[in-house]
């Protein structure tokens, strides 16, 4: 298990690194507005980018 942040700064658990990347990217064209004024898009798009990251990461080893 690992953690990621969210756009707003929030730590998140990432316990499955191909279902949280399939949610991400699901959820990347979302429009609906967050309370911090980014959209839930904007805030998976930025997740995905540390998830792939470790995905590369791990895809080394």
């Amino acid at each position: 298990m690992t953690t990621i942040k969210d756009i707003e700064g929030n730590r998140i658990e990432v316990t499955n690194l191909r279902a949280a990347i399939q949610q991400c990217i699901e959820c990347s064209d979302s429009p609906y507005k967050m309370a911090s004024g980014h959209t839930v898009g904007e805030n998976h798009r930025y997740m995905l980018e540390q998830l792939k990251e470790l995905q590369k990461k791990e895809q080394e080893k």
